[in-house]
């Protein structure tokens, strides 16, 4: 009997050791609707109130970003209400032990709310619609096809993209991707972001304050270089660094400190593409 109870026991331990081995490294005979190789859980594309498969924890690796691999989103740089158009996600690198790879995407106008739709072009990817913060986004990634295990050096995925019915602003896509060992552990494995602006137009000045050193200018249809000019002279260390307004504001960081108190100046935004905005006339209080 003693044996019997002994041999019990190591069955059990067995058994539950192997569950957890196969959680850990997403082992293709378990089957999840969001699982690993399967296309990670909505929500892991480091968009504002995201996080990534890198601070998770469900990969671990290099760190996020710290690999030697590039990772980058291309698409149309303006869009007209309802239109369509294709998105192209991409990873690169000379490293030949990434030989699996993976990524999610999304879609957020300047409020974070869903931006336009996403749809799939082959098996290659699949959408997950009301899900993540809120219930609300809708989401684009790999399916397990889609992974192209043993491929080297690269690995792309194209999809469409449908504008919003009407002009909402700039639309962010936010994407985080996975460039695996195939090692089948959770380890090893390298964590990338990238961003890609849509603008509905050119870029528009709503406001501007002064904050400590900075100069902040708000608006619409911000693209990432974004340039600030104060009476036509650009201002240096200016970037969008507010990740919850990526389109919609621009910060020199010292430029506000430059403003002479009392006299107005005239204001005027930059996009890397030459579009204009409006100059608008801004006095630093006294």
């Amino acid at each position: 009997m003693l044996n019997r109870d002994r041999a019990k026991a190591g069955s059990l331990v067995i058994f539950v050791t192997g569950m957890v081995l196969i959680l850990l490294t997403g082992d293709q005979s378990v089957t999840s609707v969001h699982g690993f190789s399967s296309g990670p859980p909505a929500g892991h594309t480091d968009a504002p109130f995201e996080i990534t498969c890198a601070t998770s924890n469900c990969h671990t690796g290099t760190g996020l970003n710290a690999g030697a691999g590039q990772f980058a989103i291309t698409g149309p740089k303006l869009y007209v209400p309802g239109e369509t158009y294709g998105i192209t996600v991409r990873h690169t690198t000379n490293e030949a032990s990434r030989r699996r790879w993976g990524f999610q995407l999304t879609g957020l106008t300047g409020d974070n709310a869903r931006g336009g739709t996403l749809q799939s072009a082959n098996g290659n990817t699949v959408v997950l619609s009301d899900d993540g913060p809120g219930g609300n986004r809708q989401y684009i990634e790999h399916s397990l096809s889609g992974t192209f295990v043993g491929q080297r050096n690269q690995a792309s995925w194209t999809f469409n993209w449908e504008a919003p019915s009407s002009d909402v602003g700039a639309v962010v896509l936010y994407a985080a991707g996975n460039q695996a060992n195939n090692d089948g552990l959770n380890t090893g494995d390298q964590i990338y972001t990238a961003t890609h602006v849509i603008l509905s137009g050119p870029p528009q000045i709503v406001d501007i304050r002064i904050q400590g050193k900075q100069l902040i200018v708000t608006g619409e249809n911000f693209d990432k270089g974004g340039e600030i000019f104060v009476d036509g002279v650009k201002q240096k260390k200016t970037g969008n660094f507010d990740p919850f307004n990526l389109a919609r504001v621009l910060i020199s960081k010292k430029g506000g400190k430059k403003l002479p108190r009392g006299q107005t100046v005239s204001v005027q935004v930059r996009n890397p593409d030459g579009m204009l905005s409006n100059t608008m006339p801004f006095m630093r209080p006294l």
